[in-house]
């Protein structure tokens, strides 16, 4: 018979081992995506996947947004945000307004040309996604979703501030 302590031992052994292939895995997977995205955002578009993420933020927002709020969208830096749409207005893709609560601030806004390139990119980018998934089936497809939700669920709840 099995002392019990060794048996939930190796249990934890095992699990901490399963958690270390769980985070290579999803780094190595998106870090393969990732990469895939942005040579194809650069070979089509010349652009970057920072480009497509800031056009996506404004083509989702209702209203025109201030760089703080991209940057938190974004997960990046205000002064990342602030160069790189420094670098958009210049290719006329996005534009400054003021606030209309306060005409000291500067807001962010797709311009009718940032507009129409973003929904270029969309296409293509759908048909890149497909591209990649393409040997999934729709069980897996909708098993990986669930996962990935519950995954979610769970390292927000155990990485939040308490």
């Amino acid at each position: 018979m099995k002392n019990n302590s060794t048996s939930t031992s190796s249990r934890n052994q095992l699990d901490k081992k399963q958690l270390i292939r769980l985070w290579l895995g999803l780094l190595k997977n998106t870090g393969e995506i990732e990469r895939y995205l942005r040579t194809q955002l650069h070979k089509n578009f010349a652009s970057t996947l920072p480009q497509f993420d800031l056009l996506a933020a404004l083509d989702h927002a209702e209203k025109p947004l201030s760089k703080t709020e991209l940057s938190q969208q974004m997960m990046v830096s205000n002064g990342n945000v602030t160069w790189l749409v420094n670098r958009m207005v210049s290719e006329g893709l996005i534009t400054h307004v003021l606030s209309i609560k306060d005409r000291r601030v500067k807001l962010v806004e797709l311009t009718n040309k940032g507009a129409a390139d973003f929904q270029q990119m969309v296409v293509e980018h759908e048909k890149w996604l497909v591209n990649i998934f393409k040997d999934l089936k729709t069980d897996d497809l909708n098993l990986l979703v669930s996962s990935l939700n519950l995954l979610r669920k769970v390292t927000k709840n155990n990485t939040s501030s308490r």
